[in-house]
């Protein structure tokens, strides 16, 4: 007589217990975030009469009865690691160990897209220094962002790739700004996670123009590209949308960047 025992994991194993017993097991790694939970699956097929009794051991996490009648779940734990899961399974008078290893990942890790949360701190934008004929520019709202993407402000998706077009910033609680009428100009985009670099400038209204923007915010570029993830790259700010981070111009970087003084 035949018997076959189903636990339910996607992770699947296809196990022979015969007089010669041949074992197949998937060797690709389960990767979990923390806290998530995973069905596991064995399978088990032996000519020897009798239900196979299993015990599981977890290095990390939990193995839990599900509620389906022989299954089990992983319970990942609250911190990321490699749990390395062992099976044992004793059918008759044979016993039979196998492992696996599950990747347990940061909250996050297995996300497919990027939350990039880009901040102007406008108060830093008073009496800046931008040449001789204006040695003290103000900020003059609204704040604009442009770049090398595509943005939809009613969803905040966006896509690496584009001709610098334009798109308002908000000071308004909404669309990712965190406080409303605070001075800090905010846009909260979502990129699929890329290693494709994308390049930022501002725009406000100022009158006095240098090349593409306003003064003021031109010379906030250039001080910025200094301080950005991609210092040596001179063209323009850039980052690259592969995970969440904030961008920021903030009081420290202002500082650092002198844009109170003749350059």
């Amino acid at each position: 007589m035949k018997i076959f025992y189903l636990i339910s994991f996607s992770l699947f194993f296809t196990m022979l217990a015969l007089a010669q017993t041949v074992v197949n097991i998937d060797t690709t790694p389960l990767e979990l975030e923390v806290n998530q939970r995973a069905p596991i699956s064995l399978r088990v097929v032996s000519d020897t009469d009798g239900f196979p009794k299993i015990n599981w051991n977890s290095s990390l996490g939990k193995i839990v009865q599900s509620k389906v009648v022989g299954e089990v779940d992983f319970i990942a734990p609250e911190t990321a690691g490699i749990a390395n899961i062992e099976a044992v399974i004793t059918i008759g008078k044979e016993t039979i160990k196998k492992d696996f290893v599950i990747n347990v990942l940061p909250v996050g890790a297995l996300k497919k897209t990027a939350d990039v949360l880009i901040e102007v701190d406008t108060t830093t934008l008073k009496n800046v220094w931008v040449d001789a004929s204006h040695p003290s520019e103000n900020f003059t709202p609204p704040l604009k962002i442009k770049g090398t993407f595509r943005y939809d402000p009613e969803t905040g998706l966006a896509f690496a790739g584009g001709s610098w077009p334009t798109y308002n910033m908000y000071d308004d609680g909404t669309h990712g700004d965190k406080v409303a009428n605070d001075d800090i100009w905010s846009i909260k985009m979502e990129f699929d996670k890329s290693d494709a670099g994308v390049y930022i400038a501002f725009d406000d209204g100022s009158d006095y123009r240098i090349e593409f923007e306003s003064g003021i915010m031109w010379r906030v570029k250039m001080e910025f590209i200094e301080l950005d993830e991609y210092p040596d790259d001179h063209s323009n700010i850039k980052f690259v949308a592969d995970d969440n981070k904030v961008i920021s111009w903030n009081k420290e970087l202002a500082e650092l960047g002198g844009i109170y003084s003749e350059k």
